[in-house]
Formats: C-alpha cells, sequence, structure tokens
C-alpha cells in the first residue's frame, strides 16, 4: 500500500530587511522613518537671528535703541523657535534598500529620493555651535549637483543635506550610505582601487594609526599662518581700511567707519577664516578613497572616491617659491572639495600627485616652449609657457607671479579645442584647451605654433581614446 502523502511543509516566514537599531538621538516609527536630533530646532532657529539682527544693524546702525533691539527680540526668539521646530518636526528620512528618501515642508510637502548609486560622496561636517553640542551635518554629494566649495561656514543643499545627528548615528549612517553606494561598484571588475580595496562600509580613519603610514600630508600652523601673511590680499586690505577710516577719523565722520566694515569683513575672510579653515589639514588613505580633515572652528570630514579627481593643479604664488611652498588644487567629479593641500614643500605635492596618479613622474615629462614670435603676444612671460605630456598625464604650465602647473591623465580628457584669435592667426600661432569637468583647474597650452599645436591636438585626442580604454592603468 502507498504511504500517504506527506503534508506540505509551513513556507518559511518572511525575513525582515537588517536596519540599525534606532539611534538616541532621533525618533524611529513603524514606517522606518527617523527623525533629526532633537536640538535642530535650536540650532536653525539661531539662524533667523542672526540674519533680522545683521540686517537692522545695517540699515538703521544710528537709530537702533536698547529697547527696541529688547522689543524685536522678545517676538522674534519666539518666531524663530517656532520655525526651528516646524523644521524639525515635519522633516524625517528613511533608508531604503537602494535610496534615501528624505521627507521637507511644512506648507508644501516635498519627497526626494536619493538613489545610492548616484552618491558620489557623503561627507560629515561639524559647525561650531553643532560641534559643541556634540552633532553633525551628513552632506551627501550626488552626481550632477552643482558644485560646492567646502569652506563655506554652513554650505551645502538643503534639500538633500541631514542637519542635524549626533555624531556617532551620523557615522554610522554615512556607512550605511557608503555600503550601498559601493555595491554597484564591487561587481565591477574594471574599476581598480588605488587606495586599497573597499567593502562599502564606513572603516576607521587609517591616519589614526600609531606608526601613522597613512597620512599622506599635514599642514603645519606656522606655515599656513606665514603663508596667508605673504600673500598680498590681506596687506591690500588693511592699506583699504587705513586709506578709508584714518580721513574719517581725522574729520570726525563715521561714514568712512562705516564704508571700512565690508573691507574688514573680507579681511577676516582671507586671514582669520582661512587660518581657521586650513588648520589643522590632514591628507590622508582610508578603505573608500581620499580622505581630508580640516577645520579649527568648523571640522569637516571629506571624502574623495577613487577616480573622482580629473585634473590637478600645483600654484607657486611669488612671495612663496623662496621657501618652496606650493597650493594644490583639483577638479573632482560631483561637488567635492577643490582644495587638495592649501599650502605645502614642493616635494609633498609632488608625493601626494604621486600617491593619486601611482607610476606618474611629473617631473620627469619633457616640457617644450612655443616659437619666439609668440614674444609679441607675451612679452613677459613666454619664457614660462611649456607644455609636455607623456603616455599617462598632460601637463602645462603657465603664470609670472602665481606659477601653474596643470595635470590631467589622458583618459579624463572630456575635448580638446584649437583656438587662435586674429592676431594669432597672423602669426601663425593657437592656443589648445583641454576641457574637463568645471573647477579651478584650466588645462590650456597657449601660444603654440600653428602646425606643432594641430598636431598636438591629433596626438592627444588619440591618447584620450586609449586612456578611455577598460585596461587603461588610468580607467
Amino acid at each position: 500500500m502507498a504511504d500517504p502523502p506527506k503534508p506540505p511543509e509551513p513556507p518559511d516566514p518572511p525575513q525582515r530587511s537588517e536596519s540599525p537599531d534606532p539611534p538616541e538621538s532621533s525618533e524611529s516609527g513603524d514606517d522606518g522613518y527617523r527623525r533629526l536630533h532633537p536640538l535642530t530646532p535650536f540650532l536653525r532657529g539661531w539662524v533667523i537671528v542672526a540674519a533680522f539682527a545683521a540686517t537692522i544693524g545695517r540699515t538703521f546702525a544710528e537709530e537702533v535703541t536698547a529697547r527696541a533691539i529688547g522689543l524685536t527680540m522678545l517676538f522674534l526668539v519666539p518666531a524663530a523657535g517656532i520655525y526651528g521646530y516646524c523644521v524639525w518636526r515635519f522633516t524625517r528620512y528613511r533608508l531604503d534598500g537602494d535610496g534615501l528618501r528624505l521627507d521637507t515642508g511644512l506648507l508644501v510637502r516635498r519627497t526626494r529620493y536619493v538613489r545610492l548609486d548616484r552618491l558620489q560622496a557623503v561627507d560629515l561636517v561639524q559647525p561650531l555651535l553643532a560641534r559643541l553640542v556634540g552633532l553633525a551635518v551628513v552632506r551627501l554629494d550626488l552626481a550632477g549637483h552643482e558644485r560646492r566649495d567646502r569652506a563655506d561656514s554652513d554650505g551645502g543643499s538643503a534639500t538633500s543635506d541631514l542637519r542635524y545627528l549626533s555624531l556617532g548615528h551620523a557615522q554610522r549612517l554615512r556607512g550605511q550610505l557608503l555600503t550601498g553606494s559601493a555595491r554597484p561598484a564591487a561587481a565591477s571588475p574594471t574599476a581598480p582601487d588605488p587606495f586599497g580595496p573597499s567593502d562599502g562600509s564606513d572603516p576607521p580613519d587609517r591616519s589614526d594609526r600609531s606608526d601613522g603610514s597613512a597620512t599622506l600630508a599635514e599642514v603645519p600652523p606656522t606655515r599656513l599662518a606665514a603663508a596667508i601673511a605673504l600673500s598680498p590680499a590681506p596687506w591690500v586690505a588693511v592699506f583699504g581700511v587705513a586709506a578709508i577710516a584714518v580721513p574719517s577719523l581725522l574729520t570726525g565722520t563715521r561714514t568712512g567707519v562705516l564704508g571700512a566694515i565690508p573691507i574688514l569683513g573680507w579681511l577676516w575672510h582671507r586671514t582669520v577664516r582661512v587660518f581657521a579653515v586650513g588648520y589643522p589639514y590632514t591628507v590622508s588613505t582610508s578603505a573608500d578613497g581620499l580622505r581630508l580633515d580640516s577645520g579649527l572652528i568648523e571640522r569637516a570630514h571629506a571624502t574623495v572616491p577613487p577616480g573622482r579627481v580629473q585634473a590637478l593643479r600645483i600654484t607657486a604664488p611669488l612671495l612663496w617659491r623662496p621657501f618652496g611652498w606650493v597650493t594644490l588644487r583639483m577638479n573632482v567629479a560631483g561637488s567635492g572639495p577643490t582644495v587638495l593641500l592649501p599650502v605645502a614643500r614642493h616635494d609633498e605635492a609632488m608625493a601626494l600627485v604621486g600617491a593619486l596618479l601611482p607610476g606618474v613622474d611629473v617631473a620627469a615629462v619633457a616640457l617644450t616652449r612655443g616659437p619666439r614670435r609668440a614674444l609679441l603676444l607675451a612679452p613677459a612671460h613666454w619664457w614660462v609657457l611649456a607644455c609636455g605630456a607623456d603616455d599617462r598625464i598632460f601637463v602645462a604650465r603657465h603664470g609670472l607671479l602665481r606659477r601653474h602647473t596643470d595635470i590631467i591623465t589622458h583618459g579624463k580628457v572630456q575635448s580638446i579645442r584649437l583656438i587662435a584669435n586674429p592676431l594669432a592667426r597672423l602669426l601663425r600661432l593657437a592656443d589648445v584647451h583641454f576641457d574637463t569637468i568645471d573647477g579651478p583647474v584650466r588645462v590650456r597650452s597657449g601660444h603654440r605654433d600653428r602646425q606643432a599645436a594641430t598636431a598636438l591636438v591629433y596626438a592627444q585626442a588619440e591618447l584620450s581614446r586609449l586612456g578611455r580604454r577598460p585596461d587603461h592603468p588610468d580607467h
């Protein structure tokens, strides 16, 4: 007799998607949404008070009284608190499997869905007030987003940045976002990582090791202060303030003193703020790319993933050259930082370029000048203009007072242009422009012989085609 049929086995219970435990600083509901830190209203509300005070002080500097200020603050402070609370109450986010959903807005609700595969970097920023209470801003660098200067005090995109979260929660969220964004790249065997393997987690900064072997460069405070003092901008501001304020003080009027306030603000921006942003400044390696840690008042932790650096510029101002100091800037895909090193020795800058471009020796690239008839167009700096290339990079040098050396790998060139104005055509000269993403680096070889420039365009176009091949070291 046949055995009776076995009853079907019950199906396995559905497994829930893994999600981290809700942090202490945010609320989590059944729908998976979380809120920002409860101290967010206090950190967002003071912006209204400061903006109003600056406007009133600038417009009614001579008519403001203590009683008027007190009555204004009596109504303004509660309004700022209500604004901050509404921003916090109606902002929530949720991390899905392949994206981050962010809901904002009180009267007009906005929902933004950030795909993790569109993330180019996730940075942590700690403004002064947030740093005092242990909070941070999670700044999302998205593909196709407009460029943003990382030195901005509290800049960023209000539609994609998460401000504010506790520092520990921000670090965990950053690790989860990097994990999700690294999954597509991990499946690609043709994407080498010059900084080491990455599993997408949020690794600790290896510059914290006792041997310090992963630290590529640091900026000493004395060097940064001396570099600021040797820059012409602060001294121009000082003489401008003196020229405006001193005659006003001698005549007993206040107009000149008030007129010098914007110049004093510019002086602060070019001296104290530059020092506060540039010290301490550390460049180190991590599993997810190049790590830039900076800021004395506002701490910024930026990451440049491998392959995002499009072009480099080494600048040597005139007053820095006796000390061998340079500044290193870069074009980065997305809205990442543009300053790689605010001030460094020339050998440190070249070592950092070698770390970014393994196997590349910029000093070994032979540079050639243009023809002597270019003296008619550049009588003062013709001897500086030079360019050269090898099988990996193209190098161009230009600038008299500020000596620039631009470096770009062949695979990062998006287009090549040959430009000649009427006078240049008369002298049989032309300029060759190498187009890449927007940024401080504009690679150009000026005042070349017309035939040599045309040959350079065809040769660089072929090198760029080869540099974009998957088996090329710079791809």
